[in-house]
Order: C-alpha cells, then structure tokens, then sequence
C-alpha cells in the first residue's frame, strides 16, 4: 500500500490569501503556504520515491512565479514523472455547497488554463479535497 500526501489550502477563510501564503497573522491560523510548497519540492527532489498532490492553483502560481529557473524547471520535471501531482487544479478549492455550478466550472477554467499554459498539461483527477457536498 502506498501513502500518497497532500494539502488543502483554502485561500480565504481564516486570514487573506497573502496571509496564508507569506505566513502572517499566525494568531488567526498557522499556516505558510509557500514554505509548505518549498519544503514539499524539496523533500520530493531528496527522495525519488515519494509523490505528493495538490489543488489550489492561486497559492502554486504565486509560489511558482518567485522560483528560479533551475527550481522551475525541478517542478516540471517532478509534475512530467506524476511525483508532484495536480489534482483537481482549480484556481482555488470550492467550498461546493455554497457556490453556483457556474462558478465552480469558472475556477476550474482559471486553474486548468494556468496549468495548460505553464506546464502543459491538465489534471488527470478531479477530486476535490475539501468538498462540502455538490452543488
């Protein structure tokens, strides 16, 4: 059996998304996005035989758009050998019972254009972490 880890970001609830993301306002939630996405690439580049998923498109783009070019080119690699594994791949996670099926198509588009455009490739699941029950 294998253990395949992952994480759901939400990108507002408890702080704003650059809260999440940098780390700050740790009294309403402890949570840094973008280290967890560092210290997750990193830990997969030192171990081969790990793999890890994830959803939320926003918090990976903003992480992404500050990495350097051998880091980027590492992510492809890991995204390429299905390492580091997209799921879902929308623009956020929907909390799905309080949205209009509307706008949950709308925040997959977002998602699954950023990733065609940067990597090339869709998501191959679409199984959102953090469903409340669909819409």
């Amino acid at each position: 059996m294998h253990v395949v880890p992952h994480t759901h970001d939400d990108v507002g609830w408890l702080k704003t998304y650059n809260e999440y993301f940098t780390g700050a306002n740790s009294e309403a939630a402890h949570a840094n996005v973008g280290q967890l996405i560092s210290e997750v690439v990193n830990e997969l580049l030192k171990h081969p035989e790990r793999k890890f998923t994830y959803v939320e498109m926003k918090f990976f783009s903003m992480w992404y758009k500050r990495q350097d070019k051998d880091t980027k080119g590492a992510v492809k690699q890991l995204i390429k050998e299905g390492r580091f594994e997209i799921t879902m791949g929308g623009w956020v996670g929907t909390d799905e019972a309080t949205t209009n099926y509307e706008d949950i198509i709308g925040n997959f588009y977002t998602g699954h254009q950023w990733l065609k455009n940067e990597f090339g490739v869709p998501p191959k699941i679409g199984w959102n972490i953090d469903a409340f029950g669909h819409t």
